[in-house]
């Protein structure tokens, strides 16, 4: 630990050095060729207080993506690297690249360890990821005191959730004297492309169990079944098939007097919907325990069926309680993303928080799950360029 303290203090210095010299926070994006990571160091080619550097396990790719980068913004600082969180020398590439912060973006994170994250520590590097594995999230503040100690900030599930879910209930918390249910969905856009981690992460709890707090009692549901219908302002009604999202466990403790928390996704497509429904109960008879080498097949097919849907794809967040006239009270939060731009919405915290860093203004040090972390406006700024809106509706009981 002592070793680990000396090179947080230089490396503090350093910075603090290059700071005041108007040097570029490093931040390193690892899976940045990715679904998720491609995107995220696209739009932040725009933040002249960083360099960005691309890396994945093939250098080739990075390489391939930054000539594009490059070529769309040729006064950006863009580099690539090869980083793989698997190898032996993992903690020793990340050290060499000495980064300022770092975006963990290489899912599916269920079943994966700090292993990133304690190397940021050693680094003295901040870290986010896009996180959505729910004992991933709920367990990462565990690593809140080393991260404390070597003052650096590390937040896990900076993505749609908890990200953008607790900011849409904080900023509608105020119209409520008690929220006693939330309900979440979200509702993709059919020709939204299937990165491999997503997959992985989509299928990982198919007919899995997990508890959800439904009106004060800890019940026990199955991935992608307790099928109920959903419907979004400009998608129409869809069917929802319950998800093992981190939300689940970290929302009941963030609005203590909510005693419902739900969360269903809603695909486009009713057979792809249907089929993760039968696939759950294949996996609830015990005929296969695990879809994972299912995964190729399954993206094989979606990608030959993708033209077939829309591009256009929403969220919802509704909030049932008790109104500041002591009335019952819904009020719903309605999200669409068109022209495709759904998949920028995980990426928007960890934009955000990314910005923040850069900018220093955020005092924080510590891990913890993304709650609460970002604002509804800040998201609102940050899609601004893009075919994103929300609207509210609210009802009260006469």
């Amino acid at each position: 630990m002592t070793a680990q303290i000396v090179r947080y203090l230089s490396l503090s210095t350093n910075l603090y050095a290059g700071c005041s010299l108007g040097v570029p926070k490093k931040i390193i994006v690892i899976g940045g060729t990715g679904h998720f990571g491609g995107r995220i160091c696209r739009r932040l080619l725009g933040e002249a207080s960083a360099e960005i550097v691309v890396t994945s396990r093939d250098v080739t790719r990075s390489e391939s993506l930054v000539g594009e980068l490059q070529q769309e913004k040729p006064a950006a600082l863009v580099s690539a690297a090869t980083l793989d969180q698997s190898s032996e020398e993992f903690e020793t590439d990340l050290e060499k690249l000495e980064p300022d912060i770092v975006i963990h973006t290489a899912g599916p994170y269920q079943g994966q360890s700090y292993r990133v994250a304690r190397a940021c520590i050693e680094s003295g590097s901040h870290y986010i990821d896009l996180a959505d594995g729910r004992e991933f999230v709920q367990s990462f503040s565990s690593l809140h005191e080393e991260a404390q100690r070597c003052g650096v900030l590390l937040v896990s599930g900076a993505s749609t959730l908890p990200g953008l879910s607790s900011a849409v209930i904080d900023h509608l918390r105020d119209r409520f004297d008690a929220i006693h249910a939330i309900e979440m969905s979200i509702a993709p856009a059919h020709r939204t492309p299937r990165g491999a981690g997503t997959a992985k992460a989509v299928l990982s709890y198919c007919g899995r169990p997990f508890k959800v707090l439904e009106n004060g009692v800890w019940v026990t549901r199955y991935g992608w079944q307790n099928l109920r219908t959903e419907r979004y302002p400009q998608l129409g009604l869809r069917f929802g098939g319950a998800c093992d999202v981190p939300d689940l466990g970290l929302l009941p403790e963030y609005v203590p007097t909510a005693k419902t928390v739900t969360f269903h996704a809603a695909l486009e497509a009713k057979w792809e919907q249907f089929a993760l429904w039968k696939m759950g109960w294949i996996t609830r008879l015990h005929i296969v325990h695990t879809w994972d080498r299912f995964v190729p097949v399954f993206r094989w097919l979606s990608d030959r069926l993708i033209r077939f849907g829309s591009e256009t794809g929403g969220m919802q967040v509704r909030l049932l309680g008790i109104g500041k006239d002591q009335r019952a009270k819904t009020v719903t939060w309605n999200l669409t993303a068109r022209q495709n731009h759904g998949p920028e919405i995980p990426c928007t915290p960890a934009l955000i928080l990314a910005r923040k860093l850069v900018a220093d203004q955020i005092a924080e040090r510590g891990a913890m799950p993304c709650l609460g972390m970002i604002t509804l406006s800040e998201f609102d700024t940050e899609v601004s360029d893009l075919d994103i809106d929300w609207t509210i509706d609210e009802a009260s009981d006469a």
